[in-house]
């Protein structure tokens, strides 16, 4: 079958719930993708932050193979091997005092039990936990409350109560290219009214507060560090679990293992997936021993959450980041890059702003510097005149204006600066 034919077969049969880039993709190595039609593309999207290792590494397919030769699943009544060398792997690199994992298959799956999970642990201290806090601007899933503590309307409209939860509030986002203050006073500014959230909007039983250290899909928005300096204070202050969404910026995507250790966060949970299964459907959620200790037998289940084949592979995903110092290489490569858009940003007014940490990277279009007007309509050009190149890249940002670059992890400086000659190319035709 050709390009076409699956396109027309895909529209007849798959429910279209995301429009599609018109690429079939056939196979990949490291950052390289190939369609059906041979030609090759530079990945600067990596799968939405989850192929961080490379497409089809060897160690990967190594461990799915050995693994579906011994076991393929087991459901979560039973012990397997993999699960457990996996969870106390989690345990050895995630911070502070996170140690208990419950595995499940997704990113929205973790978030919904991380809120599943401060539920219970606050009913176990005899409150309610009636709230949530999440950000305006964020991101947490599309599955009920993970929807609802996502805070941008447009993944919310045509979903009614199902995507409005009760007692799930936002708080404002600390973006500082669209504030008027200062970065330091951006942050802290955002931070503080965190305490107005909680004092006018919750009546102060708070279950927990969920943040992603850097807003992904919101367009790689990096909160100022005074904004978690002050952040921190208010929850412990207020006696409130903190849970770190590093779904999209975990397993090194942030040039550190996790984007919070450029905070030094300590959170209470943390939600995980996309980067730790290098392309397997695996989602976590860790937390401390003070958390779970309110969980009883028959509180969590999951048929597939800690599949023999995802774990193991999950596993050796992990160990390979380790390996090969790709943890090093995302800080280094995302220097090439910074480096690379701040110089065309100097030289190109429709680029507003560059922001991010190591192969987490976003880079705003506005129509004018000054008013900061968004170019929507030129973000979509480029996406598209960027693909004819032989490049992928991400669109985002809460005005859909926002070019992401997050490639694997292995992408080479060589590679890096075709893409940033790329990229120039594209906005001298824009």
């Amino acid at each position: 079958m050709n390009s076409e034919e699956i396109m027309k077969k895909d529209k007849d049969f798959f429910i279209q719930g995301y429009t599609r880039v018109p690429i079939v993709l056939t196979e990949g190595k490291g950052a390289i993708l190939k369609d059906i039609n041979g030609k090759e593309y530079i990945d600067c999207f990596a799968g939405i932050a989850v192929s961080n290792v490379g497409h089809a590494h060897e160690r990967l397919v190594q461990a799915a193979t050995n693994q579906m030769k011994k076991l393929i699943h087991t459901s979560g009544r039973f012990y397997n091997i993999p699960q457990t060398l996996l969870v106390e792997k989690l345990a050895e690199i995630t911070p502070a005092d996170l140690k208990h994992t419950y595995l499940c298959n997704s990113g929205t799956e973790a978030v919904e039990n991380a809120v599943k999970l401060v539920k219970k642990y606050a009913t176990s201290r005899g409150k309610t936990g009636a709230a949530l806090i999440a950000l305006e601007g964020s991101f947490h899933g599309r599955l009920g409350f993970s929807l609802s503590l996502t805070g941008q309307a447009k993944y919310k409209k045509g979903f009614s109560s199902y995507a409005n939860l009760q007692g799930v509030v936002h708080a404002p986002t600390p973006y500082p290219y669209r504030s008027k203050l200062s970065e330091e006073e951006c942050g802290e500014d955002a931070a503080l009214a965190i305490e107005n959230v909680i004092d006018y909007h919750t009546a102060g039983d708070v279950a927990a507060f969920i943040i992603e250290p850097i807003l992904g899909e919101g367009g790689i928005i990096v909160p100022p560090d005074t904004y978690f300096k002050t952040l921190v204070g208010i929850l412990k202050e207020r006696d409130i679990p903190f849970i770190s969404d590093e779904v999209q910026s975990g397993f090194g995507r942030s040039g550190k293992w996790f984007a919070g250790d450029h905070w030094n966060l300590k959170p209470d949970l943390m939600t995980l997936a996309k980067g730790l299964g290098g392309g397997m459907p695996i989602g976590a959620a860790i937390a401390t021993s003070k958390i779970v200790e309110c969980v009883k037998s028959g509180d969590f289940f999951s048929t597939y959450g800690g599949n023999p084949v995802c774990s193991a592979v999950a596993l050796e995903n992990i160990k390979i980041i380790e390996d090969e110092g790709l943890v090093e290489n995302s800080a280094k490569i995302g220097k090439v890059f910074m480096e690379g858009l701040e110089n065309l940003q100097r030289k190109n007014s429709v680029i507003g702003d560059v922001r991010g940490r190591g192969l987490m990277i976003g880079f705003e279009l506005v129509k004018n510097p000054e008013t900061k007007k968004p170019a929507v309509d030129e973000t979509k050009k480029m996406v598209n005149l960027l693909k004819n190149e032989g490049v992928i890249i991400g669109l985002g940002g809460l005005f859909g204006n926002v070019l992401r670059l997050q490639p694997p992890l292995c992408i080479t400086e060589e590679q890096a600066n075709e893409v940033l000659v790329k990229i120039e190319k594209t906005l001298t035709s824009l």
